[in-house]
């Protein structure tokens, strides 16, 4: 009988990027870097036209390493993108978004992992926190309005500012009216990157009141899709509060969003934020004292 080629479990995939105007409005420092909501839809859609039966509404242990700057795709180096895939033993996938970068007039390249999440390959099986246990706050809370946040807090540009109306702050967490813009060129395959991405403006607000630290999302435990957010809609926030670490300081929190109906559409369990500045960004003083 002939031999039959081994099994591939690992393989790298390329990954095309299109960068859309919208996306230049997500910036860090000064520079457009592609978000981690964008980059774990990049990452999802390329694992799923390799693998289409793997089921998306389940992803666990994403961590945000480092930032893909835009310009490195469009200015001084030539970078390849890559999705390296590893299925395991038990058939959890791990999918690494990868860059290559090589200097123009140079033969050098550089390799870097920016950003890896795990399909486990079934969803959790975890209850849905009704709406309203999800809504109310217990303690005393500080309202801050979508343009005070955006212009002191979260300085993104318009197509990143997703926020609506006043968030309200707590200590025992956040609540804030969140909206999918239609900006996005497609909702596929986990639906509207825009709610979650003001979510984590939510938790940055929370982080900047009452740890007090600029934190920027770096990972997450669980994200479980319950029906995927759709375009020109709005979607209530809550950010609940774990636990922090103290050296480095890092937040931890969970996030629920819910559409109009406070039906749950999806959750995110363990979300980490700490300041990727080194110490450069710090909360204004109006948002620590609560004025």
């Amino acid at each position: 009988m002939e031999d039959l080629p081994p099994v591939t479990k690992k393989e790298r995939l390329p990954v095309e990027i299109t960068i859309r105007p919208y996306m230049l409005d997500h910036r860090f420092d000064g520079r457009a870097v592609l978000p981690a909501v964008e980059a774990l839809q990049l990452l999802a859609d390329s694992s799923r036209k390799h693998l289409p039966e793997i089921d998306l509404s389940y992803i666990a242990n994403a961590a945000f390493s480092k930032f893909l700057y835009l310009e490195q795709i469009t200015d001084q180096t030539v970078t390849e993108i890559f999705n390296e895939i590893d299925i395991g033993d038990n058939d959890c996938i791990t999918a690494r978004l990868l860059t290559r970068n090589r200097l123009k007039k140079s033969t050098m390249t550089r390799l870097k992992e920016h950003v890896t999440l795990q399909i486990p390959g079934s969803p959790a099986d975890l209850p849905r926190l009704p709406f309203s246990v999800a809504s109310v706050l217990e303690r005393d809370c500080f309202e801050v309005s979508s343009d005070k946040l955006y212009r002191d807090l979260v300085p993104f540009e318009p197509a990143y500012q997703n926020i609506q109306g006043t968030v309200i702050l707590a200590e025992d967490g956040a609540v804030a009216t969140v909206s999918s813009s239609s900006t996005a060129v497609s909702l596929e395959p986990m639906g509207s990157p825009f709610p979650l991405d003001a979510a984590f403006h939510t938790a940055c607000a929370w982080g900047q009141r009452f740890a007090p630290i600029v934190g920027f999302p770096v990972g997450f435990d669980q994200r479980i899709i319950f029906k995927p957010t759709l375009s020109d809609r709005n979607y209530i926030c809550r950010v609940f509060p774990l636990r922090r670490d103290a050296h480095p300081v890092v937040l931890f929190f969970d996030i629920w969003l819910y559409d109009q109906d406070g039906n749950p559409c999806e959750t995110v369990r363990g979300l980490q934020m700490r300041d990727v500045s080194g110490g450069r960004f710090k909360p204004p003083q109006w948002v620590k004292a609560g004025l």
